[in-house]
């Protein structure tokens, strides 16, 4: 699933998105639908992966503004 911005317009570019997938993995392995990581170091890792995600959606819908 691809989040959109319009019709055929996905939010996040084709070349970001294996990055992004990942970050979203490594999110929901510890909080998403039946959790199988909840150790401390899952938790670690997926805070961080939620700071990345958060940096680059802040970056992503900077350069959007500047383009609009």
């Amino acid at each position: 699933m691809t989040a959109q911005t319009g019709p055929g317009s996905p939010l996040v570019p084709p070349q970001d998105r294996p990055v992004v997938d990942e970050w979203l993995a490594r999110i929901t392995a510890v909080v998403g639908r039946g959790a199988q990581e909840t150790g401390p170091e899952a938790c670690r890792t997926a805070a961080e992966a939620a700071e990345e995600l958060s940096a680059y959606l802040w970056m992503l819908r900077a350069s959007r503004r500047r383009t609009a």
